[in-house]
């Protein structure tokens, strides 16, 4: 076997427990030196300084990493982060200096989305089914409910689902997941072409006709500052009455007093795993109580045993790079 590397972990307290089962500890304790329970939290403190100047890998996940964390670390290769991007979290200063010296970053993006892309088909078949209008009336009449009558426009065959920013890497994988299904996929996206939409069984529009003419419409857009507010009364509108919105992304996307006028008329449904503001809502918001409404806790993304699948992301990096092979979700320095 050929020499260790030095791991520090840069990253939040007890979280690598969460992260790695135990026989995925052994696996690194075997190709890595790397103490359990020192996560650095303070890249000034001293302690964590003296750590530092022997990392041969930061495995990332916390704090801002500027120009002088980076010295600090004079013989890095790489950063390994356990969330969505590594270069995000560097500095300008940094990132040139990271492409200087050839320093690489990896993530668990594509771990990250398998969840939230479940999540995500999860509601598109219960809520085809009419579940929560369903689990509402029989819980209020406790008695028999003829399904053909209440439900009859239930079920998935024919159906359509219109995917918001398809070229997003956990819309891509929720369109794989409905292949199999009798859904008609409607997608769009500003950099989606012909050719993409239709690798993922999906039919490529305009913005306009995914919410004209979606019976489900579900939202993958990033939250920055030129997506906010981005879905307003005018995409909402153009919703068909009983359609449903599946908002996974993130709450600032749509224009929350349109949609909450919207919801409260009781015109459309949602499933809202994210709001505006973020967890949680206003005690007083009326869309607590709305039948038409699901509000779940941000639980779309990697919790619970699916935080080992990020883990096995990040230890299969590092056994590349035992192994002497370059790494397997290389991110790209914007500055290159």
């Amino acid at each position: 076997m050929s020499e260790k590397f030095n791991v520090v972990m840069s990253i939040k307290p007890g979280l690598p427990e969460q992260l790695l089962t135990e026989p995925m500890w052994k696996r690194l304790h075997e190709i890595a030196n790397i103490e359990r329970h020192t996560e650095i939290t303070d890249f000034s403190d001293s302690a964590a300084r003296e750590r530092m100047k022997d990392a041969d890998y930061l495995w990332y996940g916390w704090g801002q990493i500027t120009a002088d964390v980076l010295n600090a670390m004079p013989k890095l290769k790489g950063i390994i982060a356990a969330q969505g991007s590594a270069y995000k979290a560097l500095t300008d200063d940094a990132r040139k200096i990271a492409k200087d010296r050839g320093i690489f970053a990896t993530n668990v993006q594509a771990a990250n989305s398998i969840p939230v892309a479940e999540y995500c088909l999860g509601v598109t078949l219960l809520e085809s089914k009419d579940h929560t209008l369903s689990q509402h009336q029989y819980g209020e009449r406790r008695a028999y409910i003829n399904r053909e009558v209440n439900y009859a426009d239930a079920g998935t065959f024919g159906k359509t689902v219109g995917i918001v920013t398809a070229t997003a890497q956990i819309a891509r994988d929720f369109m794989e997941m409905l292949k199999p299904f009798d859904f008609n996929v409607l997608a769009w996206s500003r950099h989606l072409t012909d050719e993409e939409a239709a690798q993922y069984g999906a039919k490529k529009v305009d913005l306009d006709t995914v919410f004209r003419e979606s019976d489900i419409v579900s939202i993958h857009t990033p939250g920055i500052p030129q997506t906010a507010g981005m879905i307003g009364a005018h995409e909402l509108g153009l919703m068909k009455d009983g359609a449903l919105l599946l908002n996974s992304a993130r709450g600032i996307v749509i224009d929350h007093k349109a949609l909450e006028k919207e919801l409260v008329s009781g015109r459309i449904r949602a499933v809202l795993d994210v709001t505006d503001p973020e967890e949680p809502l206003p005690a007083d918001s009326p869309l607590w109580d709305l039948p038409n409404v699901v509000l779940t806790p941000h639980i779309a993304g990697s919790m619970g045993c699916d935080l080992n699948r990020m883990g096995a992301s990040v230890l299969t990096e590092f056994e590349h790079i035992a192994a002497g092979e370059p790494p397997v979700r290389f991110e790209a320095n914007p500055l290159d």
